[in-house]
């Protein structure tokens, strides 16, 4: 009764014996190639849109595979659209005022610019001269006209006064005779007044006015001319330049309209479809989460004092199995974590480096379709053999 003990007791030995001899096994100082479990990862990409708003329609399925390029949900923009509108009508009104600025003045401009200029000289040369030796004569006959009808005027109002007193006229004949005699001074008055002005001439004040007008209409013909300053072309390139890039920047909202699979993403299969039409979606959200099929790789763990024996860098190749073929496919180290990672805190002891390890990631080569996320794989890598 007192052997039982002893024996289960041995075989437990024996059997932590062999489990020991199965995990170290890989490890031993014998083996060419050393064996590491190993997990399938599939890169996942999260696509949305920068604009956002109203879900028009979705064009996938979870679970479908699609190519790049191809569109996965469209938004509504009616708002992006007419602001489109507004700055492409404001971009053709730059371009035709960058136009305009480089053509300069047509040429019936610069004709009627001149032509103007010319007016403005004569007007001026007229009164810098003064009035024509015709237009003093008659103004000067005017004058001796209106005299000699004052004249006469008088000389009826003073008949018509006299007999008015003795009762031989009418009163309307009396004031009749008198308004005739006051108009006819004030036409004397008049045609003195214009007979003066004629042999005086125009004033200062007038020529200097005419003076000043031949010279603007001048430089405006001039500035005809010459064209276009260089600055106000400057200036309408810049303005259409600034229309068209505010154009651009509308162009590249509206293409966020629909989510679809960057070229450089190649192709992959929607694992997460998070939109239905008529949903309402914030901008930046994800609408869509996709597996990239073309960038699988295995993710396996390196003891730390293992990591000398392995022949491990960027582009070794090695092996990776997984448990549903038999046969090996080829695959080739692309990246090694620099950092360790240990699951306590720190090392303690001797014993525990064992348990801080080095991730290392290999990318599958071929024969990719056959693979998915989280599956168990094994990847044999080649080792140096110990003495």
């Amino acid at each position: 009764m007192k052997s039982r003990p002893l024996i289960l007791s041995g075989v437990a030995v024996a059997a932590l014996a062999v489990a020991a001899l199965g995990f170290f096994w890989p490890f031993n100082g014998s083996a060419d190639v050393l064996r590491f479990p190993a997990t399938v990862e599939i890169q996942e990409v999260r696509l949305g849109s920068k604009i956002g708003g109203r879900v028009k329609e979705v064009l996938v399925k979870e679970g479908q595979v699609v190519e790049a390029g191809q569109v996965l949900v469209v938004f509504e923009v009616p708002e992006l659209e007419a602001q489109r509108r507004q700055l492409q009508a404001k971009v053709d009104a730059a371009r035709a005022e960058r136009d305009k600025a480089n053509y300069g003045p047509r040429d019936e401009e610069k004709e009627a610019a001149k032509a103007a200029a010319a007016a403005a000289w004569y007007r001026f040369a007229r009164m810098y001269l003064g009035f024509r030796e015709e237009e003093k004569d008659q103004a000067k006959s005017e004058l001796e006209t209106a005299k000699a009808d004052l004249k006469r005027a008088e000389d009826d109002f003073t008949r018509i006064a006299a007999l008015y007193e003795k009762r031989g006229a009418a009163l309307a004949e009396y004031e009749s005779a008198l308004a005739a005699r006051d108009a006819a001074r004030g036409r004397v008055e008049a045609a003195r007044a214009r007979h003066t002005m004629m042999l005086k001439g125009y004033r200062w004040e007038e020529t200097s006015e005419g003076f000043s007008e031949w010279q603007k209409a001048a430089a405006k013909a001039d500035e005809l001319e010459a064209g276009t300053r260089k600055e106000d072309k400057a200036l309408a390139e810049a303005q259409l330049a600034e229309a068209e890039a505010k154009l651009r920047e509308i162009d590249v909202n509206i293409q966020e309209k629909d989510v679809v699979i960057p070229t450089k993403l190649g192709r992959a299969v929607i694992q997460v479809l998070a939109v239905r039409p008529g949903d309402l979606v914030p901008a930046n959200q994800p609408v869509v989460r996709v597996l990239r099929a073309e960038e699988q790789w295995v993710v396996f763990y390196v003891p730390e004092t293992e990591l000398g024996r392995l022949q491990l860098k960027e582009g070794v190749k090695v092996e990776v199995t997984i448990d549903t073929y038999r046969h090996t496919f080829p695959g080739t180290v692309d990246w090694i974590n620099p950092i360790a990672e240990f699951t306590p805190r720190n090392v303690q002891t001797r014993d525990e480096r064992r348990n801080q390890v080095f991730g290392v990631k290999v990318r599958i080569d071929r024969d990719q379709s056959v693979f998915h996320a989280g599956m168990a794989a094994e990847v044999f890598v080649p080792a140096k053999r110990l003495p």
